[in-house]
């Protein structure tokens, strides 16, 4: 891969990209696509309240895997 340096006032516009945007020439022929480098977001949080995570252990449920296994088995 080749590496351009870029300097302003496009280093501003392409940093303030939120999305992937096209660069065309001044004539208006495309020149390639740049796709912004932002760090990724992860949501960790559990989903629901430690009470509601609780009730659901609590309930039970699900089936035994070697059920699921089986099961699958029977499909291929």
């Amino acid at each position: 891969m080749s590496i351009i340096i870029v300097h302003d006032p496009l280093t501003a516009k392409l940093a303030a990209a939120d999305a992937p945007v096209e660069l065309c020439a001044p004539d208006g022929r495309l020149l390639g696509y740049f796709t912004p480098a932002k760090e990724r977001q992860y949501n960790l949080e559990p989903p629901g309240t430690p009470e509601e995570l609780d009730a659901r252990f609590a309930a039970g449920g699900g089936r035994p895997l070697a059920d699921i296994l089986r099961d699958l088995e029977k499909r291929s």
